[in-house]
């Protein structure tokens, strides 16, 4: 079987064609600042040299044609059609009711459609490209693996929120949690590391980057994360907030003269650790910007520490003990001086990290000190491996899930 799995974003566009047999990647690229005058383009067929250039992409569309275009020409791609696919998985954030890993029909969509005020910088282009792939390939199966899909293990009792239980039956809000993928991997990638494979590990795993969320897992399953209704919660991301008290944005609704869509987008646009600084939401910037004495890039940075740090030990209690934390996503994979700050002070759980295996960036493995009763690893995230193997687990059935999180009609209680 071979798998197309595509990541969209609102001006980018990845893929990475899997040969489902023996998990080959055939082909990756990537398009970049879709809807510019140039869009910089990288393409790789299997493990030949790197193809880069500028290509013309005004929009979506012709970012797809491109991709598949380079997927099926005679000289760079590996498809001799587009017939020769199988599927195409997809990593889509959110809609209303629905974790699971499912096929995209025309009622997924309209799931979606309600929650985007939930995720608007991420449901719009999935929404757009289900539609042009659906235009496309009308005969080939789309399957969405919802980034809530790996904490429907999450119990009752973490994932219910305290307000009235008629809204949470009738609008289906819980704590959905995100990073999906990431974590799923980090479940299955940890006891390889540590050759432990059906030990019943308690793991805090840390998907840092421009969007960062922690997940308590054991046993291989999700038990807690920061993330909770929306995208928007949990630690502070690059640009949108994190954990806010709720009255906070009634009090500004009332005395910002704001409507709720432009609180909505300043939440999303100008919050987390671009608000806190006002520098950047990006942690290179930010580390740069306080080495050179800027206060507010350094306050931005203590905060993320800060909030990553309490949900680690939050966890540990949640797990009841510890036996692995892992750092994994962009900034986890490479913010050497990050890792070390989250560590710092954590001896009390176990955790004692050697700053000679923690001085390394992009690179996998251990980098806890010899002794540690807590291993502290790093693991390169690989999402689009999780996506291609729920899609053809997906395809091979015939029938998708459709989310386990009821929602009561009119009336309901």
């Amino acid at each position: 079987m071979q798998v197309l799995v595509v990541n969209v974003g609102s001006t980018s566009l990845k893929f990475r064609l899997f040969r489902m047999e023996d998990e080959e990647i055939l082909a990756a690229g990537r398009v970049e600042r879709v809807g510019s005058p140039s869009s910089p383009f990288n393409y790789r067929r299997g493990r030949e040299p790197e193809l880069t250039g500028d290509l013309e992409c005004p929009d979506q569309r012709a970012a797809v044609d491109h991709a598949l275009k380079l997927l099926t020409d005679p000289a760079s791609g590996v498809l001799e059609s587009l017939e020769e696919l199988d599927a195409v998985g997809f990593k889509p954030v959110h809609a209303k009711g629905i974790a699971d890993s499912v096929f995209i029909t025309d009622q997924i969509i309209a799931a979606m459609e309600e929650y985007t005020p939930l995720a608007p910088a991420h449901n719009p282009p999935y929404i757009q490209a289900f539609r042009i792939f659906r235009e496309i390939l009308p005969e080939k199966p789309l399957v969405g693996v919802f980034e809530p899909a790996f904490h429907k293990t999450i119990p009752e009792a973490a994932r219910t929120y305290g307000i009235p239980f008629e809204w949470s039956r009738k609008h289906a809000i819980r704590r959905y949690g995100f990073h999906g993928a990431s974590h799923r991997y980090v479940s299955l990638r940890a006891p390889q590391l540590l050759e432990n494979p059906d030990g019943e590990l308690r793991i805090i795993s840390c998907h840092l980057g421009g969007s960062s969320s922690v997940c308590a897992l054991k046993g291989g399953v999700s038990v807690e994360t920061s993330m909770g209704f929306s995208p928007q919660s949990g630690l502070p991301n690059a640009t949108r907030n994190g954990d806010l008290d709720p009255f906070i944005l009634l009090y500004l609704l009332e005395n910002e003269n704001l409507t709720p869509g432009q609180l909505r987008d300043r939440l999303v646009k100008d919050s987390g650790l671009k608000g806190i600084s006002g520098v950047s939401g990006d942690v290179r910037d930010l580390e740069e910007a306080a080495g050179q004495g800027h206060s507010r890039a350094a306050l931005a940075l203590d905060v993320m520490v800060h909030e990553t740090r309490k949900y680690i030990g939050a966890y540990a209690a949640v797990l009841g003990g510890l036996d692995a934390l892992v750092f994994t996503g962009g900034i986890g994979e490479n913010g050497i001086a990050i890792r070390r700050k989250v560590c710092r002070g954590l001896e009390f759980l176990g955790i004692r990290l050697d700053p000679g295996a923690n001085d390394s960036r992009g690179r996998e493995g251990r980098i806890s000190a010899p002794g540690s009763s807590v291993q502290v690893l790093v693991i390169l995230a690989n999402e689009e491996l999780v996506i291609a193997r729920e899609t053809e687990k997906l395809v091979r059935s015939g029938s998708g899930g459709s989310g386990d999180f009821p929602v009561a009609g009119p009336g309901a209680t």
